[in-house]
């Protein structure tokens, strides 16, 4: 039976657990993900050949699969849910396809890493994009989810080797952001020719940025320190799709 089958007849088996998320008072214990990435992720990279096998993973997104997030009362535990549970789906969609060079390698029915509907949430089946465009970015006004949201590339923002939670969450975005801006292949700025070279996630989603930041240009520029007076050109950086994988 695949872990897809698998978790399928877990949900149906554990209805009660529904509408609890997973523990008393509505919560989610994010401690087992937190065990795996401490285990698993070293500055950013995954093992991924080691996790592939760890039976304590397969156990959270039981647990993920099992939750009705609607059910968490607190916004801040529930924007912790989906994230975490955006990064744990896409760490089990690698490993489903384990070896591979890149994310973009993968492709189930003419369908892209991000749309196959794969990933069951209480009684409903999901795609990454679904949790990262259709929920997380429609229901939350959080431009620095896209400093927590992982897609196993190189060139993405730093996975944690932490799981993310309600108390921590803000402190954790903020020091995501820092760690990506302190990284010359994803965030720089050239003083003598006056040029900030930028993410291209920045240029994808700088839209969601407006409103808190101005755009995702002057985010990127105040974020590398470079005095926004200096009007300096702003060019994206070719994203690099090859896996997020210890070498």
């Amino acid at each position: 039976m695949s872990f897809r089958q698998t978790t399928l007849a877990a949900t149906v088996l554990s209805l009660a657990f529904l509408h609890h998320g997973g523990i008393a008072g509505g919560g989610v214990d994010h401690s087992l993900f937190d065990k795996v990435l401490k285990k698993y992720v070293v500055n950013g990279l995954v093992d991924y050949a080691s996790l592939k096998n760890d039976k304590s993973f397969g156990d959270y997104l039981t647990l993920l699969s099992n939750t009705d997030p609607d059910a968490i009362g607190n916004e801040k535990a529930r924007l912790v849910y989906w994230i975490n549970a955006y990064n744990a789906f896409t760490l089990k969609l690698i490993i489903d396809h384990y070896p591979l060079k890149s994310i973009r390698d993968i492709e189930e029915d003419g369908k892209g890493p991000w749309d196959i509907v794969w990933i069951q949430i209480g009684r409903k089946k999901l795609s990454l994009n679904n949790i990262e465009h259709d929920i997380i970015r429609k229901e939350y006004a959080e431009p620095l989810i896209h400093m927590a949201l992982v897609c196993a590339a190189v060139s993405c923002p730093p996975l944690r080797s932490e799981a993310y939670t309600p108390e921590r969450l803000f402190v954790q975005l903020k020091e995501n952001t820092k760690a990506f801006f302190r990284d010359p292949l994803k965030n720089s700025y050239d003083e003598k020719t006056n040029t900030v070279y930028l993410s291209e996630l920045l240029e994808w989603y700088g839209g969601d940025f407006d409103e808190r930041y101005g755009s995702g240009k002057r985010f990127g520029i105040a974020e590398l320190g470079v005095d926004p007076i200096k009007n300096p050109e702003v060019k994206y950086l070719p994203y690099d799709w090859s896996l997020n994988v210890q070498k």
